[in-house]
């Protein structure tokens, strides 16, 4: 495709000459030659210097052709939609397992292997590769797509265009207990999960049912890979929530809420609208929206570590000898 044309598909303003072909897209570490590249800064367009290629910038550059666009990162989005759509199937295969009442629309694609149980819903569009599991009364909202081996509970509610990756599991029970004099007893969850539109679960993660009402993940929220969620949460629309995140029962998040990896909360938490939790922070109690919250101690040469751990260990000792003299002084 001629590079004027898209400069018009991605609303950019071109430089250099508009009849260069592009024939690919290349990433600026491998880069092709007669391929577009998409580059985030300056530095990454100048080691690209010389070779026959275009570029989408952010700014003006000296180079012989390119595109610039306000956002790259939205420019990629668009091209990546345009020029390589994510395809499915459609029909359901002969070596799927339907029970009886089940509703499916149209254009909707069952892989071999596939249960699904009585009364689920399957709207028009839905796609549902190989070796998924989707229980009684599940109900999947148009164009949704469930790759292969995800497990839906009985009675779950996935919303419209929701993508839930390999190996999820939704609506299994949540970590609930009696423990007393008894010794430990199940507390059965007769709750459900609902997922809203737009939603995506990344490959094994799990969302656990809520003890009787519901667990809800909002809409347009997206969920990395490997991450936990405990029975009876609210998550708000528009979270980001990135891999090892572990959230305990009935924690609600506000809209727009980002857990960076390996971020821990405990239950009963209310977290704020657009409040950023950094990578390893541990959230003990409820914290306001609109701040940066975080208290992971970064890696460091291990010597040193020995070192600072070992004054960590003293400082109780450190402040009582404080306390004390504080006392003592005039």
């Amino acid at each position: 495709m001629k590079l004027h044309r898209l400069a018009e598909l991605l609303e950019g303003e071109l430089f250099g000459d508009g009849n260069f072909e592009v024939l690919s897209l290349s990433s600026p570490q491998k880069p092709k030659e007669n391929s577009l590249i998409f580059c985030q800064s300056p530095k990454e367009a100048e080691a690209l210097r010389g070779l026959k290629v275009a570029l989408v910038l952010p700014q003006e550059a000296d180079f012989p052709n390119y595109i610039k666009v306000k956002d790259v990162r939205l420019a990629l989005a668009k091209f990546l939609s345009l020029f390589y759509p994510e395809r499915h199937p459609t029909g359901i295969s002969p070596k799927a397992h339907i029970e009886e009442g089940v509703h499916i629309g149209k254009d909707v694609y069952i892989g071999p292997f596939v249960y699904v149980g009585k009364g689920a819903v399957l709207e028009d569009g839905v796609k549902v590769y190989p070796f998924c599991y989707i229980g009684e009364g599940v109900k999947i909202g148009k164009n949704s797509v469930l790759f292969s081996g995800v497990h839906i509970y009985p009675y779950c509610v996935i919303g419209e265009s929701v993508r839930i990756h390999s190996g999820s599991v939704i609506g299994a029970d949540g970590f609930g207990y009696y423990i007393g004099e008894e010794g430990i007893l199940k507390l059965n969850h007769i709750g459900k999960v609902v997922i809203e539109d737009l939603v995506e679960i990344g490959a094994n993660s799990c969302i656990d049912r809520a003890l009787i009402d519901e667990t809800t993940i909002g809409k347009n929220t997206k969920i990395d890979n490997l991450v936990q969620i405990g029975h009876n949460c609210y998550v708000g629309e528009e979270n980001i929530i990135v891999s090892h995140v572990s959230i305990a029962g009935s924690v609600k998040t506000g809209k727009g809420v980002i857990l960076a990896g390996q971020v821990g909360v405990a239950d009963h938490v209310e977290i704020g609208d657009k409040a950023i939790i950094t990578g390893k922070a541990g959230v003990s109690k409820s914290l306001e929206g609109g701040k940066i919250y975080g208290g992971a101690i970064p890696a460091m040469e291990w010597s040193k570590w020995k070192r600072v751990y070992a004054y960590i260990l003293k400082l109780p000792e450190l402040f009582k000898e404080k306390r004390h003299g504080n006392k003592d002084s005039p």
